[in-house]
């Protein structure tokens, strides 16, 4: 099954943006149960130095940009008894954790995620979890 974005379909990198970092995406269960999360997709990595650059300098810092595995991703949800992705939708794609984890929360906090049973969110950003209405009292 491959990603989609705005109705099309997002197999690779190259149908990315091409200063897309994170997406936030929104993947939909057989049953009908929905999850919201973010996936990084590239990100600045150290790598060994060439040759040409340790004998200009020993301790050379050589950093790129490297591509991360995303397309048979399915999710952070440690369930086993979950039923199949029938569909994997990019929502936003981001050029930084920042506003990718900025989108993902307000997009939980939108939706009720957390406390509606539609969505299988248990916490959000690990502050907020499903137990944090039992508090609130009705007047």
């Amino acid at each position: 099954m491959n990603w989609e974005y705005k109705n099309t379909t997002v197999t690779s990198h190259d149908d990315l943006h091409e200063d897309c970092q994170v997406f936030v995406y929104e993947l939909t269960y057989a049953d009908g149960r929905k999850y919201i999360g973010k996936k990084q997709v590239r990100a600045m990595r150290r790598k060994k130095p060439t040759k040409k650059q340790l004998s200009i300098r020993k301790n050379y810092k050589r950093v790129e940009m490297t591509n991360l595995p995303f397309a048979n991703y399915e999710g952070s949800l440690e369930n086993v008894d979950l039923p199949v992705v029938v569909k994997k939708e990019i929502l936003y794609q981001c050029s930084n954790k920042i506003s990718a984890t900025y989108m993902e929360t307000a997009l939980l906090f939108k939706t009720d995620a957390v406390i509606s049973k539609k969505y299988l969110n248990r916490n959000i950003m690990g502050k907020f979890f499903d137990n944090a209405t039992e508090g609130v009292l009705n007047t």
